[in-house]
């Protein structure tokens, strides 16, 4: 994970519900979808993804594709949504 970001609880929730949103309507999302979303950079989605797959809050398909990690095909899990639904 790049030391230049600091994980924020609330922009984490953030990207959960972009990768929920993707799950639920049938269209997972990727690294590159969640950027353009949020607006983030690569770099920061990455690390916010290595984050959230270390909590076990997403599951998505390994890529190799850079800035690693690199996910495809996106899912939340049961512990991505309890995080989602304790957000304000």
């Amino acid at each position: 994970m790049s030391d230049a970001v600091a994980i924020d609880d609330r922009l984490m929730a953030d990207l959960l519900a972009v990768v929920q949103a993707g799950d639920d309507g049938g269209t997972p999302v990727n690294n590159a979808a969640i950027a353009k979303s949020l607006g983030w950079d690569l770099e920061a989605v990455a690390a916010y993804l290595h984050d959230a797959k270390e909590r076990s809050l997403v599951w998505g398909q390994r890529s190799g594709d850079k800035p690693a990690p690199w996910f495809n095909e996106l899912e939340i899990t049961v512990q991505g949504r309890r995080i989602l639904r304790a957000q304000p």
